[in-house]
């Protein structure tokens, strides 16, 4: 049995397949066909001495860093010879493969089969989809974090999940101190502390958005060699808010974040470093500490704070501080993210401010390992 990618001339086996394993849902041949030649997606089909015996589909999301299975069928006479793990692994792959580092699914609720197997896999369970099939059949969302198998060089860099909603930054600059010294402890009171001296007081949300330059200043206070990298049209999180009393706190604290920086003579950048140069830091063994926008990962246009931790021939890698849970904190650390989709999530609000916080390893400190 192999795994190939489908042919316009397997179109009639396919849709022959379609029609005897699904009473509803159906991919219509015209859907089929267009599946098969779309640059979007990538249709495998399991061949058997001639005889297309399942297919596995995965759409790309461009702009995200989101594939979608759309389907996985395997003709029942061939069940129970692992052609489904087989095409799901193929699929995972060629996820990895066009720059996208998380795998989302749709299975049936009463499908006990299908959800046993991809909870083997590895895939975890996201929400419940009430009514979400043509008979009203309910379904559940599931996805899965792919881990590329090239060589990677990874930074032994401690993962610490932040406590409160607002905290991400602090959190990030806290697994850098472990790393940088490690003698570090970090704290949930110093995560708070650490929070009150990098934030700009305001956000929509009611909490402050802590800065590149206030985490500099904090980064800078405790001893480390920071450099800040960054860009912005306007104050960073001002348009966060409305009442004009608010914009000139923010302001303030801002210009006041510029004044120490350029007393404690931490360099600033009125730039965004090249992928090369990220690529050359991390070989280096520096801890990057950079502001993204949350709307490529879960569609929300929010702020947030990651610090890489590695970098391979396609990826990036980093620790992201959220969790939703304790279970999901395990799936936090090294998460891939293609480097062409680096600028995509950089930037956040009308400003496009960007940030990037750079912490140089002192002696002794061990670069990136393999």
């Amino acid at each position: 049995m192999i795994v190939r990618i489908a042919l316009l001339n397997d179109l009639a086996s396919l849709n022959t397949l379609e029609a005897q394993l699904f009473d509803g849902d159906r991919i219509a041949p015209r859907q089929m066909r267009r599946f098969i030649k779309s640059p979007q997606s990538v249709l495998f089909v399991a061949e058997e001495e001639g005889r297309i015996t399942g297919y596995g589909l995965v759409l790309f999301h461009r702009g995200t860093q989101l594939a979608r299975l759309y389907s996985l069928a395997v003709d029942p006479e061939f069940r129970g010879r692992h052609i489904a793990q087989q095409l799901l692994a193929a699929c995972e792959a060629a996820a990895l493969e066009n720059g996208f580092n998380t795998l989302r699914l749709e299975v049936r609720n009463d499908n006990r089969a299908a959800r046993n197997l991809y909870e083997k896999c590895g895939y975890k369970p996201l929400k419940v989809l009430i009514h979400y099939y043509d008979d009203l059949a309910d379904g559940i969302r599931m996805q899965k974090r792919l881990s590329p198998v090239e060589a990677k060089h990874l930074l032994p860099l401690p993962l610490y999940v932040q406590t409160t909603p607002f905290t991400c930054g602090p959190s990030c600059l806290m697994m850098s101190l472990s790393y940088l010294d490690p003698d570090f402890q970090p704290s949930r009171q110093l995560e708070l502390q650490l929070w009150r001296e990098a934030t700009t007081i305001f956000m929509a949300s009611g909490h402050g958005g802590c800065s590149g330059h206030g985490l500099a200043m904090a980064a800078h206070r405790r001893g480390c060699d920071v450099e800040l990298w960054a860009q912005s049209k306007s104050t960073p999180f001002i348009d966060s808010v409305r009442d004009p009393k608010k914009k000139d706190i923010i302001e303030l604290v801002h210009l006041d974040f510029c004044q120490q920086l350029e007393e404690a003579a931490v360099p600033v950048v009125d730039a965004m470093p090249s992928v090369e140069q990220i690529e050359t830091w991390l070989k280096q063994g520096m801890c990057l500490l950079m502001l993204i926008s949350t709307y490529r990962f879960n569609g929300c246009k929010e702020p947030h704070w990651i610090v890489l931790s590695g970098v391979s021939e396609q990826f990036f890698f980093f620790h992201d501080p959220y969790a939703e849970d304790r279970a999901d904190s395990s799936h936090r650390a090294h998460i891939p993210l293609n480097k062409a989709g680096l600028s995509q999530i950089l930037g956040f609000g009308r400003q496009k401010h960007t940030a990037c916080v750079v912490l140089r390893p002192v002696a002794g400190i061990t670069p990136l390992a393999g």
